[in-house]
C-alpha cells in the first residue's frame, strides 16, 4: 500500500471535495432562492390585498358623502354615484372574500362586509324616502349611513393592519433569505478558493516528498552508500564524459585506481562493521585530496577510482602520493586502532589508452604491480618511472 497518494488520486480526492461542497451549496442556494420567490409571490398577493381595502376605504367615504348630499338637496347625480360606488364596493369586497384564507384570515373582515352592505342599503334607500316622504327621512338614513361607514371603516382597519403586519413580515423574511445566499455565495467562493489551496499546497508537498524520494533513488542508484562516493556505474558515467570533453579540447585527464593495503586484516580482527567504517574514513579523507573537478569513488571492496581532469603524469603522481599520505594514518575504532596503507596506478588519456576499457585496465595493471612491488606505491602503468620505495624511492612499472 502506498504512503504517499498518486497525483491523479490527491486531484481526484480535491475534485471530489470541491464537486461536493459545491453540490450542498448550490442546494442550499436553490433552496433559498425558492423561499425569497415564495415569500415574493406572498408579499405581491398581501399589497394587492391591501390595494383593495384602500380602494374600499375609498368607496365607503364616497357613499357616505353621496348619501349626505342626496339628502340634503335631492341630486339626482348624487343618487347616480350612489349607484356607480355600490358596483364598485361589492366587486372589491368580492376580490378581498377571494384572497382571504384559513391561513391569512382578515380580522373583522365579515363585520366590514356586514356593515358595507348595510351602508349601501341605507344610501341606496335615500332617493326614495326623500321622493316619497321628504328630507326629513332621507337625512335619517344619511345619518346612518355615516354610522355604519364609521363601523365599516374600524373594520378595515383591522384588517389593514393584519395586512400590514404580514407584508412587514414576510418583506423582512425576504431579506433575511436574501442575506442568507450572500452567505451561502460567500462560503461557496471561500470553499473553493479554500480547496484550490488546499490542492496546490497538497500538490506542492507531494511534488517536494517524490522528487526527494528520486533523489534517493537516484542517490541509491549512483552513490555507495558506506562512503557515500559514487559507485561503479556513476564512475563509468563520469569518465566518458571526461573521455567526450578531453577529445573535444585535445587535453588529456588522468585515472588512479587505489585500494588499501591490508585491509582484509580489518574485518578478520574486528568485523565488517569495523571495515565499512574504515572504508567511510577512506571516503573522507580521498575527498580532501582532490581539487573540486576531480572526482573519486568506489568501485566495490576496498578498490577505489579518481579522474583527475587536465592532469598530467607529474600532477597524478602528486595526487597520488598526496592520496597514499592520507590514508596511511591511523585509523581509530573505538578503543582499537587500525594502520593500513594503500597502493596506487595511475593511466593518462590518451597515453596509456583511448578508451576507457583500455585506460582502466592499464591503472589496474599498475595498480598490480604496486601490490607485488611491495605496496604503499605510486606507479605508472608502462612507464619507465622510478616507483616509491617503502622508504620513498621509486621503481618501474
Amino acid at each position: 500500500m502506498r504512503l504517499i497518494p498518486s497525483r491523479a488520486r490527491l486531484a481526484g480526492a480535491g475534485l471530489a471535495i470541491a464537486a461536493l461542497t459545491i453540490i450542498a451549496l448550490a442546494a442550499l442556494v436553490l433552496s433559498d432562492l425558492e423561499r425569497e420567490a415564495q415569500l415574493h409571490r406572498e408579499v405581491i398577493a398581501a399589497q394587492q390585498v391591501k390595494d383593495s381595502l384602500d380602494k374600499v376605504r375609498i368607496q365607503l367615504h364616497e357613499l357616505r358623502s353621496a348619501a349626505r348630499f342626496g339628502a340634503v338637496t335631492g341630486d339626482a347625480a348624487a343618487f347616480r354615484t350612489i349607484e356607480k360606488q355600490w358596483v364598485a364596493l361589492d366587486a372589491e369586497l368580492g376580490f378581498l372574500a377571494q384572497r382571504a384564507s384559513p391561513e391569512r384570515p382578515l380580522p373583522q373582515f365579515d363585520a366590514l362586509v356586514r356593515s358595507a352592505r348595510l351602508l349601501v342599503v341605507h344610501a341606496r334607500s335615500i332617493a326614495e324616502a326623500r321622493g316619497g316622504r321628504g328630507a326629513v327621512p332621507a337625512m335619517a338614513l344619511a345619518r346612518e349611513a355615516e354610522r355604519l361607514e364609521t363601523e365599516a371603516v374600524e373594520a378595515l382597519e383591522s384588517s389593514d393592519a393584519a395586512i400590514t403586519a404580514h407584508i412587514n413580515a414576510r418583506t423582512l423574511a425576504q431579506i433575511r433569505v436574501g442575506e442568507g445566499v450572500r452567505t451561502y455565495v460567500a462560503w461557496l467562493l471561500g470553499g473553493s478558493i479554500a480547496v484550490l489551496v488546499g490542492l496546490f499546497a497538497g500538490y506542492r508537498r507531494m511534488q517536494v516528498r517524490e522528487r526527494a524520494a528520486q533523489q534517493r533513488i537516484e542517490h541509491l542508484a549512483h552513490y555507495d552508500t558506506v562512503t557515500g562516493l559514487p559507485n561503479r556505474a556513476l564512475l563509468t558515467d563520469r569518465l566518458e564524459q571526461e573521455a567526450a570533453r578531453a577529445r573535444r579540447k585535445s587535453q588529456g585527464f588522468a585515472v588512479l585506481i587505489f585500494d588499501l593495503d591490508g585491509f582484509k586484516s580489518v574485518n578478520d580482527t574486528w568485523g565488517h562493521a569495523a571495515g565499512d567504517r574504515v572504508l567511510s574514513m577512506v571516503g573522507v579523507r580521498a575527498r580532501k585530496c582532490m581539487r573540486a573537478s576531480d572526482t573519486v569513488g568506489r568501485l566495490g571492496g576496498d578498490e577505489f577510482l579518481a579522474i583527475l581532469p587536465e592532469t598530467g603524469t607529474a600532477g597524478a603522481v602528486g595526487v597520488a602520493d598526496k592520496l597514499r599520505e592520507s590514508l596511511s594514518e591511523p585509523y581509530r575504532l573505538g578503543k582499537a586502532v587500525a594502520s593500513l596503507s594503500a597502493s596506487v596506478g595511475v593511466s593518462l588519456f590518451p597515453d596509456h589508452g583511448d578508451d576507457l576499457e583500455t585506460l582502466q585496465r592499464s591503472a589496474d595493471a599498475a595498480l598490480y604491480r604496486a601490490k607485488r612491488a611491495g605496496k604503499n606505491q605510486t606507479v605508472v602503468a608502462l612507464e619507465a618511472a622510478r616507483a616509491t620505495e617503502p622508504g620513498g624511492a621509486r621503481t618501474a612499472a
